[in-house]
């Protein structure tokens, strides 16, 4: 009986160990934890996921790259999610994530960046310049 318990305990530990995932965000009621506005565009939120399983919630892939420099040096961060654009509210790992400048005035802190599934998605939205889809490596 007590072994059968203590492997209980254990199975349950290494499960609480897995890797977090993000949080779905409330748009409309969630702020962003760098800038403070109120997260209201599905297509630029972001998430950052802390390495004891916390969610910080961004509305702009600008106010994540202020903030992940931060975290990133201390050495908190497990895993970085963005929205994707072409699919609003829908969140992709920023590794895996393609990014795209917008332009000025085209997002919500203003620099303009979006993130888009993969490389495809760009054409779909009217990037043609190949030299213009970056990785979350190039944003940093």
């Amino acid at each position: 009986m007590i072994a059968r318990r203590t492997m209980s305990i254990a199975v349950l530990a290494l499960a609480a160990c897995g890797p977090h995932k993000p949080a779905p965000i409330a748009y409309n009621v969630d702020a962003c934890d760098y800038c403070r506005m109120a997260i209201s565009d599905p297509r630029f939120g972001a998430e950052l996921v802390t390495k004891k399983g916390r969610t910080i919630k961004f509305d702009s892939i600008e106010c994540l790259l202020s903030y992940y420099k931060q975290a990133n040096a201390a050495g908190d961060v497990e895993s970085v999610w963005v929205a994707d654009i072409r699919h609003p509210g829908v969140l992709i790992d920023a590794n895996q994530a393609r990014f795209i400048d917008l332009g000025p005035g085209r997002a919500p802190m203003g620099r303009g960046w979006a993130a888009i599934a993969d490389e495809h998605d760009a054409a779909a939205i009217g990037v043609t310049d190949r030299t213009a889809v970056k990785r979350w490596s190039d944003l940093l």
